[in-house]
């Protein structure tokens, strides 16, 4: 595998999360499903390796959309069929400037593992157990952030708390932009996405896409490894 292209790879076994006996580790788990993550999150067995590295190869954004070409066919990814593909929402916030202020409030105290409010920069450690996996998943998975991982930044507390705060997001905007950015810049490529990209060309290159490689079950969230 091009463990490049999956290290940050982390994905949910709902069903496997969803039956533990931890209320907040459910709870928080819950969240990512109410703001309508699911679908994006969910675990996938395996991934065809060699057809997200020919997808990233040739991609490019064009009009805000991405055009490549996979196994001798062209791709064109539009907004709309991202959404529609992991069921995303798309109405709601996309500037994180907009949550009300009393919300903020809260979330920085229901966040914080002391009697100080949590706010962004900060270690991670300073946060509540449940929620530091939340910020990796945040961190990971959503924001394909690179680097340590150990500083919860403004970006990735903004989006923590518009899910635990179950607030309306247009995830399908915010995280398409995310995509734009990976494929108009190389060096974000390896920074997460790829589970995601494999599960978009297998629906939509109707082609052989090649072999598949297994995912590390490191890279599955179950009721055992959190």
């Amino acid at each position: 595998m091009a463990i490049s292209f999956f290290v940050n790879a982390m994905q949910v076994d709902f069903a496997s999360v969803l039956a533990m006996e931890h209320s907040g580790m459910v709870r928080m788990f819950k969240s990512l499903e109410y703001t309508g993550l699911k679908g994006f999150l969910e675990a996938s067995g395996s991934v065809y390796e060699g057809a997200v590295l020919e997808f990233f190869a040739n991609a490019k954004v064009i009009f805000g959309m991405i055009i490549s070409f996979v196994a001798n066919r062209k791709l064109a990814l539009t907004k709309e069929v991202f959404a529609e593909s992991f069921g995303l929402p798309t109405e709601g916030i996309t500037r994180f400037l907009d949550i009300p202020k009393q919300n903020v409030v809260e979330m920085w105290r229901r966040f914080s593992g002391s009697d100080v409010p949590f706010r962004a920069p900060s270690k991670k450690k300073e946060m509540k157990v449940v929620f530091r996996l939340l910020h990796e998943k945040v961190a990971k998975a959503l924001c394909a952030k690179a680097g340590s991982f150990d500083v919860v930044t403004s970006e990735q507390l903004d989006l923590m708390l518009a899910i635990t705060a179950g607030l309306k997001v247009n995830s399908a905007q915010v995280l398409f932009q995310v995509l734009l950015s990976m494929v108009s810049n190389p060096n974000r490529q390896s920074q997460g996405f790829a589970v995601q990209i494999s599960v978009l060309l297998q629906n939509l290159v109707q082609s052989d896409l090649g072999a598949t490689v297994k995912l590390h079950p490191q890279k599955v969230l179950t009721n055992k490894s959190v």
